[in-house]
């Protein structure tokens, strides 16, 4: 217990043999290796030196913010990154990016891209963890933001969205007006595919919490958090956290389809008991030639790992409630 507990005040003092660890490793250095985590913003759980699944979990999903093998085995590499990781618990505390700051793409890391995740944030466009890794969710953060700018949707932060972040002073609103919504579809799919991958740190926590925080709600099933996410990321208005509030809205609207034509980038509840409320909602992919939906959800797990997260599923109608156009 006290070897544990000097292992959580100095992360690294007890990995300098660069041991590897994996699933069922036991120690100290799994022990430095959970407070390292922890102190990233990756929870893995209780810091207790047991190598369980839920550290497993949170070294995937670090492993995939910093672009390295996702593989949930610790060796030389990961070490590294997690040495040169912020910490959560320091906060936003960097100034608005200058105008002479480096142009920046996915893939770059260090305090550059940290300052860029602080101000996406500040404007209301979330980058995922504010952890200096320019990965598929500060991508998608920066073309949302040019896009509600009008600047060209690249995902490269060059001199022009430097200066549209040094000049924005509030969260940017949504239009009232949305676009058409076959554009607004396809923009949500954008959105949604970049989002694949990210995983939960216990339930309902770690990575996926940048869902329901998005809208000021803490932790909670989130698929319907994820798929407004994706709305408010592709220039919609969508703020739900309840399947079937969506499912009403939808009525109201005039949009609700029922289990009818659905198309890319339709909402869709599923209903997995057959009572007539929603359970679930995902947004669909694309339908397939034998009548099956390939979809993208929040709050699903993985088919072949059963890693909860957001995932793309291929579903049966069967178990469709219906659809209709996201807003």
């Amino acid at each position: 217990m006290t070897a544990i507990a000097r292992a959580s005040t100095s992360t690294f003092a007890l990995q300098s043999s660069g041991s590897m660890l994996g699933l069922g490793s036991r120690g100290a250095q799994v022990a430095s290796l959970q407070s390292a985590l922890a102190q990233a913003g990756f929870s893995p759980g209780a810091v207790d030196g047991d190598f369980g699944p839920k550290t497993r979990a949170a070294v995937q999903a670090f492993q995939r913010a910093r672009g390295l093998t996702v593989d949930g085995v610790v060796g030389p590499q990961t070490w590294a990154a997690l040495r040169s990781a912020p910490s959560a618990a320091s906060g936003p505390t960097a100034p608005a990016p200058s105008a002479g700051a480096p142009v920046l793409r996915q893939g770059d890391f260090g305090a550059d891209v940290q300052r860029l995740q602080q101000a996406l944030q500040r404007q209301g466009f979330s980058p995922g963890g504010v952890d200096g890794s320019f990965g598929p969710q500060t991508r998608a953060a920066v073309v949302a933001f040019q896009r509600a700018k009008g600047l060209s949707a690249d995902g490269v932060v060059g001199p022009a969205t430097w200066r549209a972040l040094d000049g924005a002073v509030t969260p940017v609103t949504p239009p009232v007006t949305p676009p058409t919504s076959g554009d607004l579809r396809g923009r949500m799919l954008d959105a949604a595919r970049g989002e694949v991958g990210t995983v939960e740190s216990g339930q309902n926590s770690g990575a996926v919490l940048k869902y329901p925080r998005a809208f000021g709600r803490g932790s909670e099933a989130y698929c319907a958090d994820f798929v407004s996410w994706a709305s408010r990321q592709a220039g919609g208005r969508m703020n739900e956290s309840y399947c079937p509030t969506i499912v009403n809205k939808l009525k109201a609207n005039g949009t609700w389809k029922g289990n009818a034509n659905p198309q890319p980038g339709d909402l869709v509840l599923f209903d997995w008991n057959g009572d007539g409320v929603a359970d679930h909602v995902g947004l669909v992919e694309r339908v397939n030639s034998d009548g099956s939906l390939s979809t993208i959800e929040g709050n699903t797990s993985n088919p072949q790992t059963g890693q909860e997260g957001v995932w793309r599923r291929t579903r049966s109608r069967s178990s469709v409630l219906g659809f209709g156009a996201p807003w």
